[in-house]
């Protein structure tokens, strides 16, 4: 009798943990919420200023520039983080000039916002790297052209994946860092995206033509390219929806705006 009632728990929290977790994905991706500002986000990615008071100057400064040019780019009926420095930018997210054009998108968020997979793929990397900091870099198979998604994740602070992991579009893959340590993250809290086409192997890393995990660093492809809604239309990760092959959805969860 004691053997079939503890059998009765066991099967009872089992079925319970199931259902929460079926919950609580939904809940990330459904749940309402009231639409940020830029201010906001910009206050949010810039904690290394709390911790260091003494720049309050620059922090006033880099402030400033986070408001006037972080682009609002969500889609209707969708509140998503703002992109900072954008594709063929010559300005980082801290106001400074590029030594070159700039090869990703820089998404502005708070600590520990979740990151989530733009396509199907395989992990190839999971690292953490003297100047960018935790890095993923992932396999997410061919474009629609045909072209390879060799796809870098930097500045990223907990890895929720491991390397040679397979990943599906929306699966939660890491978090932006609580501390903006590194150098290369330029004292703004952000996920640099970046998609190249020829993957750096670690016993290539130190080789002449391997920059930064791609053989192709400075020749990336256009984020904006590939977003699954077309060219240049920011395209939320719903689930349980179909997406083209070969296309991207954003990165971080898109929250869907009260009405």
């Amino acid at each position: 009798m004691i053997n079939i009632l503890v059998k009765f728990i066991l099967a009872f929290f089992l079925i319970f943990f199931s259902f929460a977790t079926i919950f609580y994905k939904d809940f990330i991706y459904s749940k309402e919420y009231d639409k940020k500002n830029i201010n906001e986000y910009c206050k949010e990615s810039l904690g290394w200023y709390d911790d260091n008071p003494s720049y309050i100057g620059e922090f006033k400064r880099v402030f400033e520039y986070c408001k006037e040019y972080a682009k609002e780019i969500s889609p209707k009926g969708f509140d998503v983080n703002p992109i900072l420095s954008d594709f063929g930018s010559m300005n980082g997210v801290n106001t400074r000039p590029r030594d070159h054009v700039h090869q990703g998108i820089d998404i502005i968020g708070p600590a520990n916002q979740q990151i989530i997979a733009i396509a199907d793929g395989k992990v190839l990397e999971a690292t953490i790297e003297d100047c960018w900091g935790g890095t993923l870099v992932i396999d997410h198979g061919k474009s629609f052209d045909g072209k390879n998604l060799i796809v870098i994740y930097g500045h990223v602070g907990e890895f929720l994946v491991n390397e040679n992991d397979v990943v599906k579009r929306g699966d939660l893959i890491a978090k932006l860092p609580i501390k903006v340590n590194y150098r290369c993250m330029a004292r703004v809290r952000h996920l640099h995206l970046q998609i190249g086409q020829r993957y750096c192997k670690k016993e290539e890393k130190d080789n002449w033509g391997c920059k930064y995990f791609i053989k192709d660093f400075y020749r990336s492809l256009n984020p904006h390219s590939y977003w699954a809604e077309g060219p240049n239309k920011i395209s939320c990760f719903i689930k349980n929806k179909d997406y083209k092959k070969g296309t991207i959805t954003f990165p971080l969860p898109c929250k869907r705006i009260k009405n």
